[in-house]
């Protein structure tokens, strides 16, 4: 069993610690500290142990890492591992994906602190703002060293139009040939970017988080307005292209269809294994804790009675 996520790929979380894809954020898939250096990270011994333990297949020793592949492929669904192509058979780095702060204006129902600011303030978690790394000479150096040899240098977040050090990120590789590389990025779309910054890549790309259509995106990305969405949406389709990231949870996968036919972008169906109520492959097994949910989400936001008149199936 290969994995590309583990052959080609290198992805920073807000803590400045690696993990073997985006979707192990949990402190138990830890690599190494990105501070040590980008390649001395994509090289760390326990990133080759995992990619040898799981040349035997899915086990204890590779669960910390891959429990959440292991759970949709086990349910005979798609999984990060499935669906992501190699890039190249020998293990090099190819894609570089930084999420550089957790910093972010909406809190959505499927999220947490670790990726959003405004949930860290919902619980009252502190520090309010993670900063993944500090942009120094040593690493700005090396970071110009590899671009030029990367497919894709990647940004998600929190939101990455809210972070200053990404921004920075691209005004230090404005003056090398980056012809090669892809700039894309995981947005909620509602900021307004510093587009002069993303002359010369091969191409940009943007997948937009959306979860829901009109009433249901804004009850489960709090904070989002779908007007202003669909504004920001057309504005960005003027610098790249276009992408729906559409998370499948119990609260947003009745309103896929309003979707498909609202959009006149791509879709991608991302199916959320965790937290629990969040879990499209559980339901209705967890209906309780989606119920719960739901109550104590409205109750959070002073919304009363929302869900109920969204969602029949609660009721």
């Amino acid at each position: 069993m290969k994995c590309a996520w583990i052959n080609n790929h290198l992805v920073v979380e807000t803590d400045g610690v690696t993990r073997p894809c985006c979707l192990e954020t949990d402190k138990r898939a830890q690599i190494s500290e990105i501070s040590t250096g980008i390649l001395k990270s994509f090289n760390h011994k326990r990133l080759l142990r995992l990619e040898q333990n799981l040349a035997n297949g899915y086990s204890d020793k590779t669960d910390p890492y891959c429990r959440r592949c292991r759970f949709l492929e086990d349910k005979g669904q798609p999984s990060m591992r499935t669906q992501q192509p190699f890039i190249t058979e020998e293990r090099k780095l190819k894609v570089l994906q930084f999420k550089l702060s957790n910093k972010c204006q909406l809190a959505c129902a499927h999220c947490d602190p670790s990726l959003s600011s405004t949930w860290a303030n919902l619980l009252g978690v502190s520090p309010k703002v993670q900063h993944a790394l500090e942009l120094t000479e040593e690493f700005v150096e090396e970071l110009k060293t590899i671009v030029p040899t990367l497919d894709e240098l990647k940004f998600t977040g929190g939101e990455p139009f809210l972070d200053s050090t990404h921004w920075e990120m691209l005004e230090h590789l404005k003056d090398i040939d980056k012809s090669n590389c892809k700039l894309s990025y995981i947005t909620n779309g509602l900021i307004k970017p510093k587009s002069e910054l993303w002359k010369g890549w091969k191409e940009i790309e943007f997948h937009v988080s959306v979860d829901g259509h009109k009433d249901t995106y804004e009850w489960f990305r709090r904070n989002g307005k779908w007007d202003l969405l669909v504004e920001s949406v057309d504005n960005l389709s003027k610098y790249g292209n276009i992408t729906i990231a559409y998370s499948m949870t119990p609260f947003t996968v009745d309103s896929l269809q309003d979707a498909k036919e609202f959009w006149e972008y791509p879709i991608n169906e991302t199916p959320i294994v965790y937290p629990t109520h969040a879990n499209l492959n559980m339901f209705p097994d967890n209906i309780d804790a989606c119920k719960e949910f739901a109550k104590d989400w409205d109750k959070k936001w002073q919304t009363e009675g929302w869900s109920e008149n969204l969602y029949a199936w609660l009721n």
